[in-house]
């Protein structure tokens, strides 16, 4: 059964010598079955089209699918015992990347989800940035 949630996504990109802060809250979706974790949640780019998410989570591993207008279909794959081939949609059309996960951290309660992530992105063997990232999901009830 899919309990609301209201959702914070808090995250830091470092690459290219600069710090970009990340900052997402909106509502969203959380099922837990059989062991994985499983939020939903839309989020508006600056054009204004909509982005549907699916984050997945299993013990090791997270998934992040967006899905969106016309053909926006990004997969990227965190797992700490192995780097992962991933596809990102940029502005400019697809990328592909690696992903190499060093923290993946999972906390849940009776009131809420916690996912902690740091990882970098990895393109043509040179890394492109680093990330922080971290998705509280509070259960509305």
């Amino acid at each position: 059964m899919a309990r609301k949630v209201w959702l914070t996504i808090t995250g830091i990109q470092k690459g290219f010598d600069q710090e970009e802060p990340v900052t997402l809250v909106t509502e969203g979706s959380y099922i837990y079955k059989n062991d994985v974790h499983y939020i939903f949640y839309s989020e508006r780019t600056e054009e204004g089209a909509v982005i549907k998410n699916r984050l997945t989570i299993s013990p090791g591993s997270v998934e992040l699918r967006k899905t969106g207008a016309g053909n926006f279909n990004s997969v990227l794959v965190f797992d700490t015992q192995h780097n992962k081939n991933c596809i990102y949609q940029s502005p400019a059309g697809p990328m592909e990347l690696v992903s190499d996960t060093k923290k993946i951290r999972v906390l849940h309660g009776d009131a809420h989800f916690k996912l902690q992530l740091k990882y970098s992105l990895i393109m043509n063997g040179m890394l492109v940035s680093d990330y922080n990232l971290t998705v509280l999901a509070k259960f509305m009830e």
